[in-house]
């Protein structure tokens, strides 16, 4: 920031990024093989009915960009053809993914808990991320969690796996991180009811909120269903303005932090109500 701007300036700066922040689309990309319950993740996580991406047909060999959400800015979903469903195209659909991720915010890679053979889905991956270098954070998504075995084990009254089942759900999800190798923290497994129950969503914004860059963190809360963003992604998300003012001003962060803080209230005094005195403590 430059030094000599008067606090005013410094104040209409702020305010512009803390602004441009708020308003952010993402583009997120839901990549994986057909049937893995692509969109049923999409309608789980956004509270909102989006197009079936699972009745995507085979033909369809470009992206559809589907915009869902708040007036605020919404979320940008971009809905691809399943690897692995149309051996002949594999190729085609690989090179479709990876000329997408260098404009995707982020990447959840879904795979069904029940599936043993995901050996395409797995050389999509490698060749998409092993030669770009613009890549988005990458998570990956075991659905459909009540599948695991032993079936039986499946809490329906608290919609959560017993026993059993979570000794193998997390062999699943080691698998999947050693496979793909990608860090176990990248790993999640959920489960989604069509009652609108679900299993770990909670965990899984969590997850997407310490994957996704400062200025980016806000935006996929903003859209999450409410039920599903906990009192830690939402002071993540308001972190994450907060530490992208603070890099914006670099050496006269403390001469404008008391500036930037109340910018950062003005915005949005409702959300900042229940965290302001854990974000003011913070710094």
């Amino acid at each position: 920031m430059n030094p000599h701007l008067t606090r005013e300036q410094i104040t209409q700066e702020i305010s512009k990024r803390v602004n441009r922040i708020r308003s952010y689309t993402p583009k997120v990309g839901v990549f994986g093989n057909s049937g893995v319950g692509k969109s049923s993740l999409c309608n789980a996580l956004f509270g909102r009915e989006v197009a079936k991406i699972s009745d995507v047909e085979a033909c369809t060999r470009k992206p559809q960009e589907i915009l869902v959400g708040s007036e605020d800015g919404g979320i940008i979903l971009v809905d691809v053809p399943g690897v692995g469903e149309d051996p002949d195209h594999q190729k085609e659909y690989t090179a479709l993914y990876k000329s997408l991720v260098p404009e995707l915010d982020l990447v959840l890679w879904a795979i069904k808990a029940d599936d043993r053979n995901y050996a395409s889905a797995l050389d999509s991956y490698k060749d998409v991320f092993s030669s770009t270098d613009k890549a988005p954070p990458v998570l990956f998504v075991i659905t459909q969690t009540d599948k695991t075995n032993d079936t039986e084990d499946w809490d329906h009254l608290e919609y959560m796996p017993g026993g059993t089942q979570c000794g193998n759900i997390a062999i699943k999800e080691n698998d999947v991180s050693r496979r793909f190798d990608v860090p176990a923290n990248r790993v999640i497994s959920i489960a989604v009811s069509k009652k609108g129950r679900f299993y770990n969503l909670k965990d899984l914004v969590e997850l997407v909120v310490a994957a996704l860059p400062n200025e980016k963190k806000y935006s996929f809360t903003r859209e999450a269903k409410k039920e599903i963003v906990s009192e830690e992604a939402r002071r993540g998300a308001e972190k994450g303005i907060w530490d992208s003012v603070r890099d914006f001003a670099g050496e006269a962060w403390d001469s404008i932090k008391e500036t930037a803080f109340n910018v950062i209230v003005a915005s949005a005094p409702k959300i900042i109500s229940s965290i302001g005195s854990w974000l003011r403590g913070w710094w």
